[in-house]
């Protein structure tokens, strides 16, 4: 069974790695989640990260690339609270003040942070399909633009491929993804994939 954080965590160390680790806050506790809300089902490496890890913060660097990463974890007990916040925001928002509202406000009220970024945007559990999705945190300044694109098909197949990608954090997903989620064959992921490889 493969301990996707852990091997985050070693890879970035190795010794030939050229990857600078930015930050690191990683609190493992043994815990008895019965991850209920994930009804589609996951693999026995998703209930280990969500029944081993309170807290998985990490952020890298790779300077001649300018590649980065950010994995910033929503553990089990924190997904109602943050949902709760996705559904204020939503609640609070005027009305029509952007093209196809009402959808983006019933999506947000389906929608469970699992992994969160620095400026708000976040990874999603789509609890009507099992999907993770994209939530873009000016989704009600700018309109509908990446909101809810489709990020990976589970989250089995979310951390699966994005491990693949050290976690990458990428500017615009678009840019990473096809009609099923992260798609390793885009460009953008060609050279973060070569130093995955050579950190095997």
């Amino acid at each position: 069974m493969i301990d996707y954080f852990k091997e985050l965590s070693e890879k970035l160390r190795s010794e030939n790695s050229t990857i600078r680790i930015l930050r690191s806050n990683i609190l493992e506790c043994k815990m008895n989640n019965d991850l209920d809300l994930f009804e589609f089902g996951i693999s026995d490496a998703v209930k280990y990260i969500y029944c081993n890890y309170k807290r998985f913060l990490l952020s890298w660097e790779e300077k001649t690339q300018k590649l980065h990463g950010f994995v910033d974890f929503v553990p089990y007990a924190k997904i109602g609270e943050e949902h709760k916040l996705l559904c204020e925001l939503a609640e609070d928002m005027d009305r029509d003040i952007i093209e196809n509202q009402e959808i983006v406000t019933y999506d947000l009220k389906n929608w469970y942070p699992i992994f969160r970024f620095s400026n708000g945007d976040a990874f999603c559990y789509d609890k009507r399909n099992g999907k993770i999705v994209f939530f873009e945190h000016d989704v009600f300044d700018t309109g509908v633009n990446l909101h809810g694109l489709v990020i990976a098909e589970s989250l089995d197949s979310l951390l699966e491929n994005w491990s693949k990608a050290l976690f990458i954090d990428i500017y615009d997903w678009f840019d990473g993804v096809n009609e099923h989620g992260i798609d390793l064959r885009r460009p953008i992921y060609k050279d973060i994939v070569q130093i995955n490889n050579r950190l095997l």
